[in-house]
């Protein structure tokens, strides 16, 4: 008769909890055109500001308040069956509704260039709970564009065992000019 070792996969021996592995989606390709910047004037009077003489900040202003926020408690994580992944029951997340994001003008007229992947908390119903810059493109007129377009996606949720659950994924999404 032999003996079974249970192992929680919880830090409560002192063990590191077991991590998952977050999928890389296929990279988006956004290409734009250089645009040569031009020499804009601008055609309106510039404001008269009348300076005001002994003005005392701390008898106008009211203090800061500081407001502290409380952590809400997460919930527990909901425990996976892995024989669905190794049964090949577990289907990964896939892109429904994913427009590609514009091409910034000024980011074409300063010729930037970049890739950015995006980390992104897809919900069990396919949307988006969260978009973050997992990796910046050095520029962040492009960072932004990428993560504004990402929130805005829907998606065919992953599955483990038939049953539809939320996953995180990452979508590098890259910038080229061309001439």
């Amino acid at each position: 008769m032999g003996i079974i070792l249970l192992i929680p996969l919880s830090t409560s021996w002192g063990m590191a909890p077991l991590e998952e592995e977050i999928e890389t989606l296929d990279t988006i390709e956004i290409t734009g055109t250089v645009i040569e910047q031009q020499e804009r004037t601008l055609d309106f009077p510039l404001p008269h500001i009348q300076p005001v003489a002994h003005l005392n900040p701390r008898k106008n202003l009211p203090l800061p308040t500081r407001q502290l926020h409380k952590s809400i408690p997460t919930p527990s994580r909901i425990l996976l069956d892995h024989t669905a992944q190794t049964g090949n029951l577990h289907t990964p997340v896939k892109p429904l509704k994913a427009e590609r994001p514009l091409y910034p003008r000024r980011a074409r007229e300063q010729g930037w260039q970049g890739r950015v992947i995006v980390h992104l908390k897809v919900l069990a119903n396919g949307t988006v709970e969260s978009a973050t810059i997992q990796k910046s493109s050095g520029h962040q007129l492009l960072d932004d564009n990428a993560v504004k377009s990402a929130r805005q996606w829907t998606f065919e949720p992953a599955k483990n065992g038939g049953f539809p659950v939320a996953t995180v994924v990452n979508i590098p999404i890259q910038f080229d000019l061309v001439e």
